[in-house]
């Protein structure tokens, strides 16, 4: 084999006159990656953040045209069990409060967002800018933010929703839209979309997630156990991802013909409720109110509706294109991710008796532990390695040294809890 540095012949993938290496190589590539990656959400995060003003601005625009008419017409909350039922009817001045309600929510929304992951996104950007690629992948404060995960999840279910689109057009089929919605005049349309956003998320997000699990803390005797309720905690519950499939599960039949939707509408709100509880464990209710807003807004052309702006389809069509373009790349990380983390759950749960007596013999601390989870040399990525009599670990393919509390070293700890990427 030639060296691709020096020309000169390379033996057992290393070249004896420059030192290159086949690991040299792969990690040139990685940083390449990294650096593609870094840039890529970068733009992602300011035309994400665009919209989402965008869409807020429009929801305050139309303010206007809705709150009037709530004060001449009616309205009925429901709750899902599992299917929409009427709770109660509401007209004049309580319609018009809830709607209120609706368009407050969205906007402490918007500001919990920033307040709790402006700093984390901040330093992100600041990286990408300064050239820090590669410590964005390893690092777990910058790839944290609620902002982050919000701009990835956001991207991915465009990709999945395209690509389902795209496979019901080559089968000549398409999802219907109700003729009641379509028929409907431009403030009920605001109003139900808003509606979608905020209240579906607590009745379904809120109702069969957090609730759930606050009933189930109080019975293990949990402190504060009220946390759980509107989101955030993470996964650190194992029932966490059964109650995200409930609720999914539930989320897509409350489309089924005869309330709303077309049938073929079901299997296109699956990912979109699996994205949604995700946002809602990881960082809260409002994660989940904002990107269900902004997905409603988009797919329901509010502010083609409420503005005047000439070329403004073909400039949302372009936007469109590049969300499919960056999501395929997301699809894959979020894919990539959730197969290493059930990867990771399985070997947790397997007893290796002959490492765990070798651990006991060199009395190795608790986070060397991590080593028998997944170990990654930060030169190569080579998944073998042994200790020396230093206590470091030695990659057994290139002889990289590593610390074990390195975040490199213990990244397959942090696959679902926080940290590497996509963020999550």
């Amino acid at each position: 084999m030639e060296c691709p540095r020096c020309t000169s012949e390379m033996t057992d993938g290393r070249c004896p006159t420059c030192g290159y290496t086949v690991a040299t190589k792969r990690n040139d590539d990685t940083e390449m990656i990294s650096k593609l990656k870094s840039l890529v959400t970068t733009v992602s995060i300011v035309v994400f953040l665009g919209y989402l003003i965008l869409n807020v601005s429009v929801m305050l625009l139309s303010v206007d045209l809705v709150l009037p008419k709530t004060l001449t017409n009616q309205s009925i909350i429901f709750i899902l069990f599992p299917i929409p039922l009427g709770l109660v009817e509401i007209s004049g001045y309580t319609f018009a409060a809830y709607y209120l309600f609706l368009v407050f929510s969205v906007i402490i929304s918007y500001i919990v967002l920033f307040y709790t992951g402006w700093n984390e996104l901040f330093s992100y950007v600041k990286k990408t800018v300064s050239g820090k690629y590669k410590e964005l992948d390893e690092k777990h404060k910058e790839t944290s933010s609620p902002i982050l995960r919000l701009v990835t999840a956001f991207g991915a279910l465009v990709f999945i929703t395209l690509i389902y689109t795209i496979m019901l057009d080559l089968m000549g089929v398409g999802i219907e839209a109700p003729e009641e919605f379509l028929d409907r005049p431009i403030w009920q349309r605001v109003f139900s979309l808003t509606q979608a956003a905020v209240w579906e998320e607590f009745v379904t997000r809120v109702a069969y997630i957090g609730l759930p699990l606050v009933i189930y803390a109080l019975i293990k005797g949990k402190k504060n156990t009220m946390r759980y309720l509107f989101g955030g905690f993470g996964f650190e519950e194992k029932y966490s991802v059964l109650l995200v499939i409930i609720s999914t599960i539930i989320f897509a039949v409350a489309h089924l013909p005869g309330w709303n939707w077309d049938p073929l509408k079901v299997i296109q709100v699956v990912p979109a409720g699996i994205f949604f509880g995700y946002l809602f464990v990881k960082d809260g209710l409002h994660s989940a109110i904002l990107i269900h807003f902004v997905w409603d807004y988009m797919f329901g052309d509010v502010p083609g509706m409420i503005l005047d702006v000439s070329n403004l389809d073909n400039l949302f069509a372009i936007v469109m294109l590049f969300w499919a373009t960056v999501g395929a790349f997301y699809t894959y990380s979020y894919i990539k991710k959730f197969t290493r983390w059930v990867d990771r759950e399985d070997e947790e749960k397997r007893e290796i008796p002959k490492e765990k007596e070798e651990f006991e013999a060199k009395k190795l601390k608790d986070h060397t532990a991590g080593v028998t989870i997944g170990y990654s040399c930060p030169n190569c990525s080579y998944t073998k390695a042994e200790y020396t009599q230093k206590d470091k670990l030695r990659c057994k393919r290139c002889g990289t040294e590593s610390d074990p509390k390195s975040p490199k070293t213990q990244q397959s700890k942090n696959l679902f809890q926080g940290g590497g990427w996509p963020p999550s």
